[in-house]
This record gives structure tokens, sequence and C-alpha cells, in this order.
């Protein structure tokens, strides 16, 4: 085997999501992230790690509450526009429609196929990134494409895989173990 450098590449692909952050009616944002992950079951905790430097990370920080927004291939341009936009130099939110989350102020986009509203638990500060438990006080699916035993029926939606520098793809095939 080859020793890396990058990591996380051995990490990816990996599914990629909208992060939706501040609060409606106030000042919102959305980034794209891939770094996401479940934590616990009880209490259910969601992790996501997200640049220092960002807005995102500001509008977390001040406001204490994100949504992790699943949306699918066909939105790939909100998803993209989200990961290559600055929410510093142009107001994403505009161009992303979204409504308030159920339990929390922060955006959830319109056409998602799934959120998970989370208010912080806990963080842990890396050098370039902090890394935000969220405590999940509410999750949604649209059941047309999700299994409450299965999870996310491929046949009938494809999501987004993130592969660092090479753009996205659909999750592709599944193949029984």
């Amino acid at each position: 085997m080859k020793e890396v450098e990058r990591f996380y590449l051995v990490l990816h692909p990996r599914p990629a999501y909208i992060i939706g952050s501040g609060r409606v009616g106030e000042k919102a944002n959305f980034m794209a992230a891939s770094w996401v992950t479940p934590v616990a079951e009880e209490p259910p905790l969601v992790g996501v790690a997200i640049d220092v430097e960002s807005l995102t990370h500001e509008l977390i920080e001040r406001y204490g509450e994100f949504t992790v927004n699943v949306v699918p291939t066909s939105m790939l341009d909100k998803l993209y526009y989200a990961g290559s936009r600055s929410g510093r130099d142009e107001d994403k939110a505009s161009s992303i429609p979204h409504r308030k989350g159920e339990k929390v102020s922060a955006p959830v986009v319109e056409g998602a196929v799934g959120v998970v509203e989370c208010v912080v638990h806990g963080k842990l500060r890396a050098e370039d990134v902090t890394f935000f438990a969220g405590r999940v006080v509410y999750a949604a699916v649209d059941e047309r494409f999700f299994n409450e035993r299965s999870g996310w029926l491929f046949k009938e939606i494809d999501l987004p895989l993130h592969n660092w520098g090479r753009g996205f793809y659909g999750v592709g095939r599944f193949y029984k173990a």
C-alpha cells in the first residue's frame, strides 16, 4: 500500500448535503458539506465539520443551530452553488428557495427530500474546522423515497456523492452482500 498525505480522500466519495445556518428573517446562509456524520442515537446527535473562517461557522456559533438538507441529484445546481460561493460575498439564501425549520429557525431547503434539524450540543475545535455535534430536534423525509426500515430507496431517488475535486456522482447501484 502507498501512504497518502490527504487522508480524507481515502474516505471519498461521500454523501453531499446542504447545511443551513442562521435565522430565517434575519441572516441565513447555505453551504455544501460532505463531512457530516451520525454521532449517537441517545441522545440523537449529528456532527458536521465547518471551516472556522466561513459564514456558516459564524452563524452556527451565533444562533446555536443548523440544518442538514438531503437534496436529490436533480438539485445539483443548488448544491454546487452552495459550495462554490462564499456567503460573505453574496446572499446565497436569496438564490436557494427555503423556509424556516419546524423546530429551529435555521433555513431548510425547499425541494430537499430529507432534513435533520439540530441544536448545537457540543463542539470540538481543530485548527481549521470546528466539529459541531448537533442534537437532533426534528428529522423528516419525503416518504416516496424513504423506508423507515431500510433508509433511502435508491431505485426511486438518486442522491449526490461528492468526489473531492472531481464534482458529484449519483449513489449508483446497490450490490447485495
